[in-house]
């Protein structure tokens, strides 16, 4: 069965914005977030979630994928603040309180928030699975996720006990959120469930250390917080090892058959 493309995703986003109605400079704000690149790898995800069992991806679905889109888009906004972790570039492009000022680039990662659920919601009219699966993702990427992981970071006077908490929190409740929502609109078992959470984690864990990597060889610099700096290059890159290969480990111990899923792990091991 074939995913939605990016391209797809690309397309459908914009669309979704030029049907909210923003005034200007929220519309070119929240434009220049959407069309700044990203590989959509946690929509995509999603879908995978929702097609294991043999499913087709509706328009109820890719509505949801396009609010997980938006979701993500809002944290990297508000991440790049100066109140946050203060950064001017964002892929190679400025990011957007460059552009358009603090006050309107925090509106609109304010706004996309608001859509992104304007848009599960809109998926989860008539449909209690995907009500369920808004509810789920609503905490993975909440007080107890996502920003909550962002919080500890901000606040943490010794990160180094904290990290992987901040880790799981901040980047793997993310990638949990997309692919838990797909496997509760999809109907999927308790095992399937369970096994991908830990796919999920693993994956998240490794992403985010190859991340701190690529800060290295992309910009010349370690992260202040990260593990590179807390731990060194040579642990990192063993930890990244670790639990790329866990993550290959839960798909082939589960029976789970996803080119895209393995695809991902082997992406960042390379």
């Amino acid at each position: 069965m074939n995913l939605p493309t990016k391209q797809e995703i690309d397309d459908r986003l914009v669309a979704a914005l030029d049907e909210a109605g923003f005034n200007e400079p929220l519309y070119s704000v929240v434009k220049y977030a959407l069309t700044s690149g990203g590989k959509r790898m946690r929509p995509l995800m999603f879908i995978e979630a929702y097609s294991l069992g043999g499913l087709q991806a509706d328009d109820g679905v890719l509505d949801f994928a396009v609010g997980i889109e938006m979701l993500h888009q809002y944290t990297l906004i508000h991440d790049d603040l100066p109140c946050m972790d203060n950064d001017d570039f964002r892929r190679g492009k400025p990011t957007c309180h460059k552009v358009f000022g603090e006050a309107n680039a925090l509106l609109a990662g304010d706004a996309l928030l608001n859509l992104a659920f304007t848009h599960m919601l809109k998926a989860a009219v008539g449909n209690s699975r995907a009500a369920e699966a808004a509810y789920e993702f609503s905490i993975l990427t909440g007080g107890a996720g996502v920003i909550g992981g962002q919080v500890a970071e901000l606040n943490a006077l010794n990160i180094e006990p904290q990290l992987k908490d901040i880790y799981y929190k901040k980047t793997c409740c993310l990638i949990l959120a997309a692919v838990k929502a797909g496997l509760i609109m999809s109907g999927a078992d308790e095992n399937t469930i369970k096994a991908l959470t830990s796919y999920c984690i693993n994956f998240g864990m490794a992403f985010q250390l190859r991340d701190d990597l690529m800060d290295i060889t992309e910009k010349g610099e370690v992260g202040e917080r990260s593990y590179v700096a807390c731990f060194g290059v040579e642990r990192s890159v063993t930890e990244l090892k670790n639990c790329a290969q866990n993550a290959l480990n839960v798909l082939s111990m589960s029976g789970i058959n996803s080119k895209y899923f393995t695809d991902l792990v082997q992406s960042v091991l390379n």
